[in-house]
């Protein structure tokens, strides 16, 4: 039986051409993880204090030592098991020792009976030790107004969300290249209007662009990337694509590291966008898309230049079977697929609707399990620079891993297994947190298992890009693969808040990832196997095989899925088949 994947086997040659295209979004990807990750070092919250007039004027106390501060002015906050940040201690005559501050002084401050607990009311103190400054300490996001930092990361997320809607739905619609092209301008200027942002509104509203149109770009590249990828090549380019996401973050702490104010950080992030532009415009349109589109001699025209770069030449007979399997332009048939509602199809038939939504739930939990421990990396013991390269090591390792583990047991179990290991490692992290929370070596260890719970969560995102556009059909591939988006996007949606309740609960959030995590490797198990086999081109290609793959298993039962399947929206000539149907 003809697949596309034949002409790609045959225009692959040395394969140089292919690679150099395929370089281009991966240093797309290099960015996209400084735009992700970026919120580590953007919004980190250092250690903070209320502001003690006049005690913390250093010119006129310069003796006085922090410990001595928090001692007579900050309450201690046994919830915490530390000193309070966000109230402090009020003496009626902390006058008497403005200008006299000995220990008689104190003695009549701490015994006084006139001493109240108050909010901070004159502003915070914060340890600049790290950063010379962030969103947090510009805009005073601590306390009441901690809730803001949060949002201004949920934006971005939603930015992410939307954008993966939108992203499957245009790629698919105007070709993979068309929104390649556009989405990196507009994700520099937005990226650049944010290092300018006057407040943290303007700031939550261009970072949402910018994850908006980030996602975009994503979405139609990585649809592209497994378009133009031989059988043999994909699990590898697939996996490469989420690796080079950890290296990414890698290079993030270093910029971090070198530009510790979160303005000129952001600049440097944008700037590093700008190659994109002109970079994207030397890139063709996906073949495999402008067949399905019935544009056969745009097809055939980028695949003879393919073959040639590739040093090799087109096949005239591979290239009969592509035009007598798609039909020439302008044929019913044809016609009909370039019209395709790719979002109506992908619901209309019950066994690709159940993996649809399987598969959106899968990835709702690893993606908020996954940006969960990133944006946790900010509270980890140990230095934040290294915390985050480390992260990013095990995103390395983790997908460098997943090379041969999947060559040997296949994405799907590969997938179910490390987020088991992600579920596990989150909740022993709970139990090292809960009975050791201010034991050195019992800290580290839960960085330590933190660190092993985002290789199974990095695992696992590698394998779920991959595995989603192996899965669905080519005509509908970006929207599925964009559904798939936006439910993890849902999932991150909630990680900002899970990490700003570490302050309070901190236990809280990795038992919500372990539990989650059980549950999702659970579903993934079920899972069609795609190692070794050719991409389903339509719909009802795609749909035969979740059915074969799942009849009669007890999944299956327990969803109700029918023996007969088909498009529950048919044509006229499948209203036979929806009886049919309809009679199981």
């Amino acid at each position: 039986m003809f697949s596309f994947d034949d002409v790609v086997e045959d225009i692959f040659g040395n394969g140089k051409y292919v690679v150099l295209l395929i370089a281009i979004p991966y240093y797309g990807m290099v960015v996209g993880s400084f735009l992700l990750t970026g919120a580590v070092f953007l919004g980190n919250t250092p250690y903070s204090r209320c502001y003690i007039d006049p005690f913390d004027n250093k010119s006129s106390f310069p003796n006085l030592t922090e410990d001595f501060i928090k001692e007579l002015f900050i309450p201690w906050n046994p919830k915490a098991e530390d000193y309070d940040r966000c109230k402090r201690n009020l003496f009626e005559d902390v006058g008497l020792c403005a200008n006299n501050l000995n220990s008689t002084c104190i003695s009549q401050l701490v015994n006084s009976t006139g001493v109240s607990v108050v909010e901070c009311t004159d502003g915070y103190v914060y340890d600049r030790s790290i950063f010379d400054s962030t969103i947090v300490t510009e805009w005073d996001l601590v306390c009441t107004n901690g809730i803001a930092n949060a949002v201004s990361s949920f934006a971005f997320y939603l930015g992410l969300f939307c954008g993966s809607i939108v992203g499957g739905i245009l790629s698919d619609r105007y070709g993979r290249i068309k929104v390649f092209r556009v989405a990196p301008i507009f994700i520099f200027i937005s990226a650049f209007c944010t290092a300018y942002s006057p407040n943290v509104y303007f700031y939550s509203v261009f970072r949402f662009l910018t994850a908006f149109f980030d996602f975009v770009s994503i979405v139609a590249a990585f649809s592209f990337v497994a378009e133009i990828t031989k059988k043999n090549w994909r699990i590898a380019i697939g996996l490469g694509f989420n690796a080079i996401f950890g290296a990414g973050c890698m290079i993030l702490s270093l910029l971090a590291y070198a530009w510790r104010d979160w303005r000129s950080l952001e600049i440097a992030i944008s700037v590093s966008i700008l190659p994109l532009v002109p970079l994207a415009w030397l890139m063709p349109e996906s073949p495999r898309w402008l067949c399905t589109k019935g544009r056969l001699a745009e097809a055939k025209k980028i695949c003879v230049t393919m073959a040639k770069r590739n040093g090799t030449e087109l096949s005239a007979d591979i290239w009969r079977k592509a035009e007598k399997n798609f039909e020439p332009a302008g044929s019913n048939k044809n016609a009909k697929t370039k019209n395709i509602n790719s979002l109506r199809e992908t619901f209309s038939r019950p066994y690709t609707r159940f993996f649809i939504v399987a598969d959106m739930f899968v990835w709702a939990i690893t993606s908020m399990v996954y940006y969960g421990l990133i944006l946790n990396t900010g509270s980890l013991v140990g230095n934040i620079f290294i915390n985050n390269a480390i992260g990013g090591l095990m995103e390395l390792l983790a997908d460098t891993v997943a090379i041969p583990v999947i060559s040997f047991i296949g994405f799907t179990r590969t997938k179910g297994y490390s987020l088991f290991i992600a579920s596990v490692t989150c909740l022993a992290s709970t139990v090292a947190l809960q009975f050791g929370s201010h034991i050195i070596a019992v800290q580290s260890f839960a960085t330590a298992l933190a660190m092993i719970g985002k290789f199974g969560a990095s695992l696992a995102f590698g394998v779920l890009y991959q595995h989603t556009v192996e899965m669905f059909a080519t005509v509908g591939r970006s929207t599925a693969f964009g559904l798939s988006m936006m439910a993890a996007r849902i999932g991150s949606l909630f990680s900002p808040f899970t990490a700003q309740t570490n302050y309070e609960i901190p236990w809280l959030s990795p038992t919500i990832f372990g539990i989650t995590s059980l549950l999702a490797a659970i579903i993934s198990l079920t899972f069609r196997e795609t190692k070794g086999q050719e991409l389903p081109t339509t719909f009802d290609e795609a749909e035969k095989k979740f059915k074969d793959h799942l009849q009669g298993t007890v999944t299956a039962k327990i969803f109700c899925l029918p023996k007969v399947s088909g498009n529950i929206f048919p044509n006229a000539d499948e209203k036979d088949q929806k009886k049919s149907w309809l009679s199981e």
